[in-house]
């Protein structure tokens, strides 16, 4: 922050008598000395020294001391006060000379040349005070110009450029830690508000000689700043030039928002994906599968949301389902990628049920925890739909997906949206009208992103400088106004080849299968039955569509051998025409389909990931994690972590051990876990090791509350008799 501040008053620092060091300076101890020396002179005898040559030397020295003063720019109260001590103490000198000292004359020589000295170093000290006050004040005052010049020429050009007078920039500049740039606090006129600079954003950029990729946005404030104040922000370097890589993959709930990019100021730009939907609106080539790709791994990295795809090219899901298809990495991190027509209605018809189903199953919970809306759990996951290009969705999908924005807000079901265009051929009303969370890309005509951002005016075109590049918006959680960012980069060709960041991200969506599987929730009991064959044995007709040939024929060429294993081992699926009400009996009635059947689920873990020994650890993972949930009296934290490191088995870094402690009920953020690791291991309950892992001492925690019982373990203590 950089505050320019008006000129006060001197100083308030009180005046006081200094005999510091500081105050001592090279000429002052001169001219003390030469005043303690005169007065000591007259000790002896003085009857042959003329009283004129007293007072000759006195006024030399008077008139050394006062130009020694004037040279050092003191005020005019110091010279006089310097002075007025050199010609008191030559008037004692000249007379004693004359007169012959005595002991009177000595008593009251030393007198005046005490008070004299004690004058000087009072007045020396006050007059450096006040000199850094002038000086500090000279200062301000320069400042206090500079700030009225630039307060001027802010109103200056707001008048030329948009047609405002009166306008008044605060003098307070917000400088932004990137260094893009900065934001100014403008007041306009009382009648006046940010609607009045709308349209001007590329009119001042261009009057501020911004570069392409720069470039000036509003921002009203929030709900307590007063309607006539404006914030611009004010980019000055291109910040859209290049690739930000994806940060690390770390765990984190629906409950924040998501995100998937930076602003130019160098803060995550991200969305409210619990409480709203978005919608993404770009031309070919604009980017909107790779910006899809990115809000897709911030929502499978939540502990708490079920992510469902309707995306019939079948691109968007691919990257996020594939490293278990083909290699069998962990599990898929999209729950539900529908690449078919009829799979688009599955989904429809299933959230509709699941809709219904959490809004008369969970009525008790809203009431009991007092609140409107479902609260989004691991065990109660929010579930957020993605339908890639809208436009190309049958008309029943669409008016599905309607039903579904209108009546799945209460229940945590929600909606986004991309398409080519912001028109109603490929956005229906009630998504423009009922969706919150706007995402404009490069468009070939700047009216699309007027009807995107309808009213809050168009981006500056020029901002679309590079690929990745997006002004984003939301009604109701901010920024209010359509603000530029620049998404993370998922793919390896945004980065020089050889790279690390080109490393990483060749490898990005291996690791997020692996690292993020784990923590993937499962779908609720409530909306699993609702959802019925739909949801239960979705993997069973999704693994033709995605790994089979057009007619959804599928080899064992065509999937790792664990997935075909696991594929061929389930029954043959519910057919679509079952499922969705479209096979008659013999008099032509419809034929209900069955609520329930044998389930084609993909397992968390599985023998060909990892080993006996693992699958061990897990068993006892999960039997802490229920034991810490049932157990009348709470587990404490530091038990609960110590006893999933030892289960582990092995050294294991916080991320590793924190979704097991989310899933025991653990609320805190993951920088409290982490802390709270770095505090057992100084307790010497954990071993830390260099690499940053943990682990407990003996891989064993036997007194800790929450113990997984071993063989050795008597379920009745010591003796027989049961716990009293």
């Amino acid at each position: 922050m950089s505050t320019a501040e008006l000129p006060v008053t001197l100083t308030d620092k009180p005046k006081r008598w200094d005999f510091s060091r500081d105050a001592v300076t090279p000429g002052r101890l001169v001219a003390w000395g030469s005043e303690l020396a005169l007065a000591s002179a007259l000790v002896a005898p003085l009857a042959d020294i003329p009283w004129e040559a007293g007072a000759g030397a006195g006024a030399l020295c008077t008139g050394a001391a006062v130009m020694y003063e004037k040279a050092r720019g003191s005020w005019r109260r110091v010279q006089v006060a310097r002075a007025a001590s050199w010609l008191a103490t030559t008037g004692w000198v000249s007379y004693a000379l004359a007169t012959g000292p005595t002991l009177l004359t000595m008593c009251f020589g030393g007198a005046i040349w005490a008070t004299g000295a004690a004058a000087n170093i009072g007045m020396d000290r006050w007059g450096e005070d006040t000199k850094a006050a002038e000086k500090e004040l000279d200062r301000r005052l320069e400042h206090g110009e500079q700030i009225k010049g630039a307060q001027s020429s802010w109103a200056r050009l707001i008048e030329e450029v948009c047609g405002i007078e009166g306008a008044v920039a605060d003098p307070v500049v917000d400088k932004w830690g990137s260094g893009a740039g900065e934001t100014i606090k403008v007041t306009l006129p009382a009648h006046l508000n940010i609607d009045a600079l709308r349209g001007y954003e590329a009119a001042l950029a261009g009057a501020l000689h911004l570069p392409k990729g720069g470039g000036v946005s509003f921002n009203a404030g929030g709900p307590d700043i007063p309607r006539n104040v404006v914030f611009l922000a004010i980019t000055r370097k291109n910040m859209m030039r290049g690739a930000i890589p994806y940060p690390k993959l770390t765990p984190t709930t629906i409950n924040r928002p998501v995100g998937f990019g930076v602003i130019g100021n160098g803060t995550e730009a991200g969305l409210n994906l619990k409480d709203e939907g978005f919608i993404a609106i770009g031309a070919q080539g604009s980017g909107k599968t790779a910006l899809m790709k990115t809000l897709g791994l911030g929502l499978v990295r939540c502990v708490d949301a079920i992510v469902i795809d309707l995306d019939t090219s079948a691109k968007m899901s691919a990257v996020f389902v594939n490293p278990y298809l083909r290699y069998g990495i962990g599990r898929p991190l999209i729950d539900w990628p529908a690449t078919t027509e009829d799979e688009c209605r599955l989904v429809i018809q299933a959230a509709r049920a699941a809709i219904a189903a959490r809004k008369t199953e969970y009525a008790d919970l809203l009431e009991d925890e007092d609140v409107d809306n479902l609260p989004a759990r691991p065990d109660i996951p929010a579930i957020h739909i993605r339908v890639d290009e809208t436009k190309s969705m049958p008309d029943d999908v669409l008016e599905g997906i309607d039903f579904i924005i209108e009546e799945g807000r209460s229940v945590n079901v929600r909606v986004s949206n991309t398409g080519l265009r912001a028109t109603r051929e490929y956005i229906t009303g009630t998504m423009d009208e009922l969706t919150p969370g706007r995402i404009g890309l490069r468009t070939n005509n700047s009216s699309e992103l007027s009807m995107l951002f309808p009213d809050a005016g168009a981006p500056d075109m020029a901002i679309f400088t590079d690929p990745g590049t997006v002004a984003y918006m939301s009604t109701t959680k901010g920024p209010f106004q359509p603000t530029p960012a620049k998404a993370y980069a998922t793919m390896a060709e945004a980065f020089t080849e050889g790279s690390d960041d080109y490393t990483r991200m060749q490898n990005l969506f291996m690791d997020a299968a692996r690292e993020l599987s784990p923590i993937r929730p499962d779908m609720d009991d409530v909306t699993a039955r609702a959802m019925g064959l739909a949801w239960t044995q979705r993997w069973a007709r999704i693994i033709p569509n995605l790994r089979g040939d057009a007619h959804g024929n599928v080899t064992a060429d065509r999937m790792h051998e664990s997935v075909w294993e696991l594929y061929t081992s389930w029954d043959k699926p519910a057919p679509y025409s079952l499922l969705l009400g479209r096979m008659t009996d013999d008099d032509g009635d419809p034929i209900t389909p069955p609520s329930s059947g044998k389930p084609a689920d993909i397992p968390r873990l599985t023998e060909a990931l990892i080993d006996e020994d693992a699958l061990e650890r897990a068993a006892q993972q999960a039997a802490a994690i229920e034991m810490a949930a049932a157990t009348p009296k709470p587990v404490s934290n530091d038990n609960l972590a110590v006893t999933l490191f030892a289960t582990h088995g092995r050294p294991a870094k916080p991320s590793e051990i924190y979704p097991l402690m989310v899933r025991a009920g653990y609320e805190k953020s993951d920088r409290t876990f982490r802390d709270l690791c770095v505090k057992l291991g100084l307790q010497n309950k954990l071993l830390r090791g260099d690499d940053g892992t943990y682990a407990a001492p003996t891989g064993e925690v036997p007194d800790a509350a929450g113990r997984v019982p071993g063989p050795e373990d008597d379920a009745h203590g010591r003796s027989d008799a049961p716990h009293g």
